[in-house]
């Protein structure tokens, strides 16, 4: 399904996107590691952000360490050249598995030893966030990946419980109203994969691609048409599976080969790096992907966030110069860090931060 609350149909998008008020991309990351689920904590609303309220425990308080980094990036980043520029996108970005409660929380009548939530928590935290977010001047032409939420689809066998996956995806206000969709939800199935062992854990290994398969049934629901631009979203297995990829080529044989690929591509992931041959933008247009992958067996590195342009004659996606982007550490308080790895990320002096642009980049090169 393509997403939209601008009527947008298939003709439409066979028209093509890129026309939008937005000229340039400010981009900020949050380095969140989130291979192994981590204890919630106790965050308290810090930094002028509201109180997040949810009825479960746990991912009231992961949403609410999500909203203060937002208001922290947010205000930390105020003075940064660009900040106020209505032709400016913001676009924040946190990894894939951000909400997943460890394995200690999880109920075995209704979980899959994953770490998922109940069925209808994705639309609570969703409402939560934007509720939070979505009409204050601070995100004003913002756009917010908030990585992915676990939820359980219980099973008789709990064994073989499906997980749903679903990357949360919210628009701040605008300057000037429309009749756009304030959220939405990106929803992957997955199954369990044949003979896979049950002991894995939440708190222990997070490996989507060893447990579970993804469900293929789902086409054309990694695109939303935003503010004139065509933008695809995936999280991990999306990305290793081509779907937004596989997505465009479909459209291109229903509606045409003419039809323009994408404005910007949006990865959240845990394991993954960009893949040239799952890239589905426009030549010179933007892939970004943040990355929660951090493992005992990779000597704890900090996760990744990488970003560059697509160059279509070569098929390959460049990386932007490491030079123009910087890190900027969260204050260390539970209300903006987890505690990672027992403890084992911080000794090693492992940062968490948020990346961000030291000056906007164009959406399209040229």
């Amino acid at each position: 399904m393509t997403i939209s609350g601008e009527d947008m149909d298939l003709e439409s998008l066979a028209r093509g996107g890129g026309r939008g008020a937005y000229r340039k991309l400010l981009p900020f990351a949050w380095m969140l590691p989130t291979y192994y689920a981590a204890p919630p904590g106790k965050p308290i609303p810090m930094g002028g952000a509201p109180l997040v309220s949810l009825p479960d425990p746990d991912l009231q308080a992961r949403a609410q360490r999500l909203v203060n980094v937002l208001y922290w990036t947010a205000q930390t980043q105020a003075s940064r050249e660009g900040m106020s520029d209505a032709q400016i996108l913001k676009l924040f970005m946190a990894p894939e598995l951000a909400f997943r409660k460890g394995a200690q929380a999880a109920s075995s009548a209704t979980d899959s030893g994953f770490g998922g939530y109940a069925e209808d928590a994705r639309y609570r935290l969703a409402e939560a966030l934007y509720d939070a977010i979505g009409r204050s001047p601070l995100f004003q032409d913002w756009l917010v990946v908030a990585g992915s939420l676990c939820s359980a689809v219980p099973a008789a066998d709990a064994a073989q419980a499906s997980l749903l996956n679903t990357a949360l995806v919210l628009r701040g206000a605008r300057a000037q109203r429309d009749a756009a969709v304030p959220y939405v939800l990106l929803e992957k199935r997955y199954r369990p994969q044949p003979g896979a062992s049950d002991s894995r854990r939440a708190d222990a290994d997070q490996s989507l691609g060893y447990r579970y398969t993804l469900d293929l049934g789902q086409g054309l629901d990694n695109l939303v048409n935003w503010d004139g631009l065509t933008q695809g979203f995936e999280l991990g297995l999306d990305h290793a599976q081509q779907t937004l990829r596989n997505d465009m080529n479909y459209l291109g044989r229903v509606l045409g080969p003419n039809i323009p690929a994408a404005d910007l591509q949006v990865i959240a992931s845990c394991g993954m790096s960009i893949v040239d041959p799952s890239t589905a933008v426009k030549h010179g247009a933007l892939v970004a992907l943040v990355d929660g992958y951090c493992s005992a067996s990779q000597d704890w590195r900090e996760p990744r966030f990488q970003i560059g342009r697509y160059d279509e004659p070569r098929g390959a996606v460049a990386a932007l110069p490491a030079e123009q982007f910087e890190l900027t550490e969260l204050p260390q308080h539970d209300g903006y860090r987890i505690d990672y790895g027992l403890g084992r990320y911080a000794q090693l002096g492992r940062r968490q931060g948020v990346w961000s642009a030291k000056a906007a980049i164009p959406l399209l090169a040229g």
